[in-house]
C-alpha cells in the first residue's frame, strides 16, 4: 500500500508542477484579458482613420516603399508599428477591428511573460516577476493601448525594449555572445516602432554602472545607432512645432515629471485619495530602495533611474500629457514593486503586513481608474462605430447624394469625423449640420472644424435639387430625417454665397467658374487661369485661406509663382518652392468687406504636362475660405 502511495505521487507531482509552472505564467496575461477585455470589443476611433486611409494611397510599390517612411503625424516615422500594421492589416481584415485588437492583445501578452522572465532575471525571484507583471497590468496606462490601435506603437516599442534588455541581462549574467549579438535584432526593430528607443542606450548605460560594471564598456556601443536615428528622423521631419506639441524646455519639466510619477504610481490625477495614496506608496517605494542601497544593493536604485530615463523623452511636451507615456516608463516601478513584495514575502509577519497593504492600496485605486478609462474608451469607439456604419449604409441607400449629420457633439467629433473615416466606406460627400460648429470646441493647433460645415447656401441648393439627405446621430445608428428636417433647414438656413469651398466636392460646383478640370482624388487641378466664387468677408481683419497640392515635377523648372486677384483687387503673390502640401493666407482690402459675392481669380506665371495628358496644368487646390 506504502508502495503504491509513493508511486501515485512520484506520478502526480511532475503534473501538478507543470499545472504551478502554468498558472505562474498564464494568470498574468489571463488577469490582463480579464481587467480590458472589452478592448477586444473596440472600434477605429481618432487617428485610426488616418493610417487607415494609407492602403487608398498605394498605387505601386513605390507608393508602399514611399507611405512606409514618409514622416506623418508630427513628423513621425513609425514603419512598423502604424504604416506596415495598418497597411497589411486593413489589406487582409478590410474594417473588420477584431484581428487588429487580437493582435495587439497578443503583443501585449508578450511584454507581460518578457517582462515576468526580466525580473526574475534580475531579481533572482519567480514571485518578484509574477507581482511585477500584475502591478504592469493593473495601472500603467494601459488602458489606451489596450483599447485604441493607434497606441500599437507603445506596446511594439515595449515589446522590442524589454527583449532587447531581457537578452542584455542574459549576456551579463552569462557571458555567451550569442545574448548581446541577439540583443541588437529588437534593438534596432525598436526604431520602426516608436523613437523612443533612442533612450535604450541610456537605460543599458544606467544598469552597467548600477549592477553590471563589465559592461560599462559594452554599452558606449549601442549609443552611435540611436545617435544617427536622432539626427536622422530629426533632418527628416518638419521644424518642432509649438502650441500642444510644442517643445518646453523650462521650470515645468520638474512638475510635469511628478505628475507623470503620481499617474503612474497610483493612477492620481488630482488631489484627493489617489494623490495620497500615490504619496504613500512613493515614500515607501524610495524608503525601500534607501534600505536597499544601504545593503549594497543597487538594482532597486537602477529600477528609479528606469523611470526618469524612460519618461524623459515626452516631458517637454507638457502641453501634452498623455497617460498612455507611461507604459515603458512604469515597467520599472512595476518591477521594483515586485522586488519589494517578494523580499517582504521572505521576512517577518510585520513587514509582509506593510507589503499587503501596500499592494492592496495600490490596488484599490489603480483598478478602478482603469476600469473606468477602458469603459470610456469603448463607449466612445461604438458610438464612431455607430455613425461609420449608418454612413455606409447611408451611401448604399442614397448613391450620389450628399449626407448631412446632425446631432454630432464635441467628442463624436474630434473622435469619429475629424480624421474622415467616411472616404473608407463611400463615395458620398459627407458634412455636417450648419450650426454643428457652436457644439464642438475649437483646437486650432489639429485643424479647422468649419471644413467638417456644409454652408447655409450650398446645402439649401442641395436640397432644391434633391441631392441632400440629413441623418439623425443616434447611439449605434443613424435615423433619416430628411422629411422632417427640411422644412426647419428653410426656416434657419439663409441663401448666401458660401464663404468657403472644397473644390474637390461636387456639391460646390456652381461656386467654380472657367479654368478648372474635373476632381482628382481629394483635390482639383486648374489650368494657367482659374475662378472661384465665395461670400464677401462680414467682419474686419478676416482673410483668404487657400489650400493646395504643389507636385514635385512642376518645381522642375523652378519655383512656381501664383498671383491671386478679388472683383480685380490683387490680393498678392505666392511663391511655391517646395513639393507637397501648402497653405496661404492673403488680406482682404476693407473696401471688400459686405459684399455678397467675391470673384477670386488666381493665376500661376507656367503650366506644365504630364506625359500622356494633353492638359495644361497649373495647380492643385483643395480648399477656399474666408474667415
Amino acid at each position: 500500500m506504502g508502495a503504491g502511495r509513493c508511486y501515485s505521487e512520484l506520478l502526480i507531482r511532475p503534473i501538478r508542477h507543470k499545472l504551478l509552472e502554468a498558472l505562474y505564467w498564464l494568470s498574468p496575461p489571463a488577469f490582463c484579458l480579464g481587467v480590458y477585455w472589452l478592448g477586444l470589443k473596440c472600434w477605429f476611433w481618432q487617428d485610426d482613420f488616418a493610417w487607415l486611409h494609407l492602403k487608398l494611397e498605394i498605387h505601386d510599390w513605390r507608393d508602399f516603399l514611399r507611405l512606409l517612411v514618409e514622416p506623418r503625424a508630427q513628423g513621425t516615422i513609425r514603419p512598423l508599428s502604424e504604416r506596415l500594421f495598418f497597411i497589411l492589416f486593413h489589406a487582409l481584415f478590410g474594417l473588420d477591428p477584431l484581428p487588429f485588437r487580437i493582435w495587439v492583445f497578443l503583443t501585449q501578452f508578450a511584454n507581460i511573460t518578457l517582462l515576468c522572465a526580466l525580473t526574475w532575471r534580475l531579481t533572482g525571484s519567480r514571485a518578484a516577476g509574477w507581482f511585477a507583471a500584475m502591478l504592469w497590468v493593473a495601472g500603467s496606462g494601459l488602458a489606451r493601448v489596450m483599447t485604441w490601435t493607434s497606441a500599437y506603437n507603445q506596446a511594439l516599442c515595449t515589446l522590442c525594449l524589454l527583449a532587447a534588455f531581457y537578452l542584455l541581462v542574459r549576456y551579463a549574467q552569462s557571458g555567451e555572445p550569442r545574448y548581446w549579438r541577439l540583443q541588437w535584432i529588437p534593438y534596432l526593430a525598436g526604431f520602426g516602432a516608436l523613437e523612443w528607443m533612442v533612450v535604450y542606450p541610456a537605460l543599458v548605460t544606467a544598469y552597467a554602472w548600477l549592477c553590471a560594471p563589465a559592461l560599462r564598456g559594452k554599452a558606449l556601443w549601442l549609443w552611435p545607432p540611436a545617435v544617427v536615428f536622432a539626427v536622422v528622423h530629426q533632418l527628416a521631419t518638419p521644424a518642432g512645432a509649438q502650441g500642444l506639441y510644442g517643445l518646453y524646455f523650462d521650470a515645468h519639466l520638474p512638475i510635469t515629471f511628478l505628475s507623470y510619477w503620481a499617474w503612474g504610481v497610483s493612477r492620481a490625477y488630482a488631489a484627493g485619495p489617489a494623490l495620497a495614496a500615490a504619496t504613500a506608496l512613493s515614500a515607501a517605494l524610495i524608503c525601500f530602495v534607501v534600505v536597499r542601497w544601504r545593503r549594497n544593493d543597487r538594482l532597486p536604485a537602477f529600477l528609479l533611474a528606469w523611470f526618469a530615463i524612460l519618461i524623459a523623452p515626452v516631458l517637454p511636451l507638457r502641453l501634452h500629457r498623455m497617460d498612455y507615456y507611461l507604459t515603458m516608463p512604469t515597467l520599472g516601478t512595476a518591477i521594483l514593486g515586485g522586488y519589494a513584495l517578494a523580499l517582504a514575502g521572505q521576512a517577518s509577519w510585520v513587514w509582509r503586513g506593510v507589503a499587503a497593504a501596500a499592494a492592496g492600496l495600490y490596488f484599490a485605486t489603480a483598478l478602478p481608474a482603469t476600469r473606468e478609462a477602458t469603459e470610456w474608451n469603448y463607449y466612445r469607439s461604438r458610438a464612431v462605430r455607430g455613425m461609420v456604419r449608418g454612413v455606409a449604409r447611408a451611401n448604399q441607400l442614397h448613391p450620389g447624394k450628399v449626407i448631412l449629420l446632425v446631432g454630432v457633439d464635441n467628442g463624436l467629433f474630434w473622435t469619429g469625423v475629424f480624421d474622415q473615416p467616411f472616404r473608407l466606406v463611400g463615395k458620398n460627400s459627407v458634412f455636417l449640420a450648419p450650426g454643428s460648429e457652436e457644439e464642438i470646441e475649437r483646437h486650432p493647433e489639429f485643424g479647422d472644424v468649419e471644413r467638417f460645415i456644409l454652408p447655409p447656401g450650398a446645402a439649401l441648393r442641395a436640397l432644391d435639387e434633391g441631392r441632400l439627405v440629413v441623418y439623425a446621430v443616434e447611439l449605434d445608428r443613424l435615423r433619416n430625417i430628411t422629411r422632417v428636417y427640411e422644412p426647419v433647414a428653410r426656416l434657419r438656413w439663409k441663401r448666401e454665397e458660401p464663404r468657403q469651398v472644397d473644390v474637390a466636392e461636387a456639391i460646390f460646383e456652381h461656386q467654380l467658374g472657367p479654368g478648372w478640370y474635373p476632381i482628382q482624388g481629394t483635390h482639383r487641378w486648374t489650368s494657367r487661369r482659374a475662378v472661384v466664387w465665395l461670400g464677401g468677408p462680414t467682419e474686419p481683419g478676416q482673410k483668404l485661406f487657400v489650400e493646395g497640392f504643389c507636385a514635385a515635377a512642376r518645381l522642375a523648372q523652378g519655383p512656381v509663382r501664383m498671383s491671386l486677384k478679388a472683383d480685380g483687387i490683387l490680393l498678392g503673390f505666392a511663391l511655391l518652392d517646395r513639393p507637397g502640401l501648402f497653405r496661404r493666407e492673403f488680406d482682404l482690402p476693407g473696401e471688400l468687406l459686405g459684399r455678397d459675392r467675391l470673384e477670386i481669380v488666381l493665376e500661376v506665371d507656367r503650366t506644365s504636362k504630364v506625359p500622356g495628358d494633353a492638359r495644361e496644368l497649373g495647380l492643385a487646390f483643395g480648399r477656399f475660405a474666408i474667415r
